[in-house]
């Protein structure tokens, strides 16, 4: 223990806090502020952000050394490819009118202040949309780069990812247990500290809703099979993937089923053809398990069911330019952006399908279909990048992804088991918006670029 504490207080001030800033942004309970207040949504984690970008700075003027990343290096090469061509797309849009959808400023409400109109004009808000798509990647890949570079450091994540993931789990749990025992009187953990709203009898522990639970766990396995491979000790063992794997069940997140469909048709993609014969026949057989599992699941959910029969009368209802009152009107900021693409599709308009409409210009879409304010994004990710990036923004997003795991210089093996949690993790994101594909980017690089490293110095 003092050996560890020891270790503990070798690790810097800075590291430590930009550990911790990325520790809490996938636990979205600690959403302390409401985005109609900061236009962007506050929590713990931004936070630790913002002090880990005054620091660096306080650093860059006091040392008078500024180290700007190599955008085009092997790692980052193919997500500036993504980004240039997001710009290239942004451009077009905003000449052939993707943007016009809200010449009032229907993103901005009466309500707001000053900062969230900033933040949510129709005008300024497709512009920040980029900032945000960078800043995600140059924060959690890049930087994690630069700050995470020694052993004492990446033990650092490792151990304080394990207590949040136990302090996640056993709240989870133990919140089921006290809703089975005590509801009505008791109604469970909240979403978010900055509300009161109450998930019902479903599993989310500390990470938010139980979508983001859902997704949360899935990282969780990924981090810890880096981190088996980093400490070369089997710690995550078949227990805790059961426990785990009941906990995503308990979440009855009908968006993580989606990821997992969507995850399945990306390792069909990427994953079966590098496989050998026998192995793809597992493959697919395990793929019939899951699709059989997931079928039991929705078919034993009354959520599920609910979900799975308002699909089938959705597509008339809109047609015929009724209101969906079905479970799915909570979902319609999902859907509207689909359906625009469709009435263009039917009328031989391919153009938006393959290329997009420009970032941001879902929530104008959404605003326009709903005609009201407030910025109403798509939740889920595949929607969204289908509706700004088109098709083609989608492949190059997923190869930003997984083309760098090919350059960390780990056996096949390893490569593998990180390009299959990776498109697991990538099909989850498409369903439901988080950090997790990021976050385990940004961990794989800084683990194994240690580890090649550390060999080539013992040559």
């Amino acid at each position: 223990m003092q050996y560890s504490e020891n270790k503990e207080l070798q690790v810097s001030a800075l590291t430590k806090i930009y550990v911790w800033s990325v520790l809490f942004e996938p636990l979205l309970y600690f959403v302390i502020m409401p985005q109609n207040i900061t236009g962007i949504g506050a929590n713990i984690s931004r936070l630790f952000q913002l002090i880990v970008i005054f620091l660096l700075i306080f650093k860059a003027l006091v040392t008078l050394k500024i180290r700007f990343p190599n955008l085009f290096s092997i790692t980052n090469r193919f997500f500036s490819y993504y980004y240039i061509y997001i710009i290239i797309i942004g451009i077009i849009g905003y000449l052939t009118g993707s943007y016009s959808y809200s010449h009032e400023s229907l993103l901005i409400s009466n309500n707001d202040n000053f900062f969230s109109k900033l933040i949510g004009n129709s005008l300024f808000r497709p512009f920040f949309e980029y900032f945000i798509a960078l800043y995600y990647f140059i924060y959690f890949v890049i930087l994690a780069q630069y700050i995470l570079i020694s052993k004492r450091a990446i033990d650092y994540f490792f151990k304080w990812f394990n207590v949040l993931f136990l302090i996640c789990i056993f709240l989870g749990f133990f919140d089921l247990l006290l809703l089975v025992l005590f509801n009505p009187e008791y109604q469970g953990i909240g979403r978010h500290i900055a509300d009161n709203q109450f998930p019902g009898n479903r599993f989310h522990g500390i990470a938010g809703e139980p979508r983001d639970a859902f997704i949360y766990l899935f990282l969780c396995l990924g981090i810890f099979s880096i981190r088996d491979i980093w400490t070369k000790q089997k710690r995550l063992n078949y227990f805790w993937i059961v426990l785990i794997f009941i906990a995503m069940y308990l979440s009855q997140s009908f968006s993580g089923i989606l990821g997992l469909i969507l995850a399945m048709a990306m390792l069909s993609i990427y994953f079966l053809p590098s496989l050998q014969l026998r192995k793809q026949a597992i493959a697919i057989s395990l793929f019939f398990l899951f699709a059989l599992l997931m079928l039991l699941n929705v078919k034993y959910s009354i959520r599920m069911t609910l979900y799975y029969d308002a699909f089938f009368s959705i597509y008339q209802t809109l047609n015929n330019g009724q209101i969906i009152n079905s479970i799915l009107s909570v979902a319609m900021n999902n859907i509207y952006p689909i359906w625009h693409l469709w009435t263009e599709v039917r009328e031989l308009n391919f153009y938006h399908l393959f290329f997009g409409n420009g970032l941001g210009s879902s929530a104008l879409i959404n605003n326009f279909y709903y005609n009201e304010p407030g910025i109403i994004n798509p939740n889920a990710s595949i929607v969204r990048m289908l509706y700004e990036s088109g098709i083609i923004g989608i492949f190059l997003f997923i190869n930003a992804f997984i083309r760098p795991l090919i350059r960390l210089n780990v056996n096949y093996k390893i490569y593998n088991k990180l390009l299959l949690l990776m498109l697991i993790m990538l099909g989850l994101y498409f369903s439901h918006r988080s950090v997790a594909p990021y976050l385990f980017l940004g961990i794989a690089i800084v683990v194994f670029r240690y580890r090649f490293d550390d060999m080539n110095s013992k040559i």
